[in-house]
């Protein structure tokens, strides 16, 4: 069966030009003999047919419009991810990502939303309540655009308590017409939130490689509940170079890696793949190729 990878950065490295940077990688690695071309072709080589690669920032964003201007099967999405909020001009920042959002490339605006995961443990109320407004005010900015646009909306949320999750809600609630399709990047939060998202309009949500850990009961329970409630909003995700499935737990995670997750759904709870795969064409409003 076809599979469209939803969010997969070949634009980070070591997947982009086999550069080490935020990893620990072994110098003889094959891994940094690689560049997204070959990620790209032994993607393809397990059933990869279509791939969005999301924008993180203004330089990522600008590498996912230039891959996906190569080939008609990947796709870019532009955004400024909310952990960089503090360190950017707003402004300017939105005028960038404005700019490139106009590529015939782009397919939607994200990952945009907010991440409270990583605050300082050391930085006083102040700081990260300061903080938090500006991730907010990134967030709204870059819902706009995609409303301007007429393009999907791709979120990332994550946080250590509930307080990102249903902040992220209300933000919508306030500013989401909810005529456009949104993703739910790397679906996690409480049961009560994932319903509530569930509802929303033209709404689907990405399944990643950290489904198939062994701890991973929670998550499995919360796919299992999309099988039965909503199996027309699953999406399937690599988040490559993170989150790489069992048996690959634990390395960087490649794009062809993604195959073991669909395997491991189809498996154990019966996915069906063609389903999730025209799921993934809608939440983009791509033609199917059929």
């Amino acid at each position: 069966m076809p599979i469209f990878d939803t969010h997969c950065h070949y634009n980070l490295e070591p997947l982009y030009s086999g550069q080490v940077l935020n990893f620990k990688i072994d110098d003889k690695d094959p891994i940094l003999q690689k560049t997204w071309q070959d990620h790209w072709l032994e993607a393809q080589q397990q059933g990869i047919k279509k791939s969005l690669i999301p924008g993180a920032g203004l330089k990522s964003s600008q590498l996912a419009v230039e891959i996906a201007k190569t080939d008609a099967n990947l796709y870019a999405s532009v955004a400024v991810h909310p952990l960089r909020a503090a360190k950017i001009d707003l402004s300017t920042a939105i005028e960038t990502i404005k700019e490139l959002s106009q590529d015939d490339a782009v397919i939607a605006i994200g990952e945009a939303g907010l991440d409270f995961f990583h605050f300082d443990k050391a930085a006083d109320l102040a700081t990260i309540e300061k903080e938090k407004k500006k991730q907010e005010a990134l967030f709204i900015a870059q819902i706009q655009l995609a409303v301007e646009n007429d393009l999907t909306l791709i979120i990332h949320s994550r946080d250590q308590g509930e307080e990102a999750y249903w902040r992220i809600l209300e933000i919508l609630e306030e500013h989401w017409p909810a005529k456009q399709n949104v993703i739910f990047h790397c679906l996690s939060g409480p049961l009560a939130y994932i319903e509530k998202a569930m509802q929303i309009d033209n709404s689907y949500f990405g399944f990643d490689g950290n489904l198939t850990f062994k701890n991973a009961q929670y998550l499995q329970e919360i796919f299992q509940l999309f099988q039965k409630q909503a199996p027309e909003k699953i999406l399937l995700e690599t988040d490559a170079p993170y989150l790489a499935p069992v048996p690959f737990r634990g390395q960087i995670c490649q794009p062809a890696m993604i195959a073991e997750l669909a395997n491991f759904l189809k498996n154990n709870f019966q996915a069906n793949l063609e389903l999730i795969f025209q799921n993934s064409l809608r939440a983009f409003n791509l033609e199917s190729d059929e």
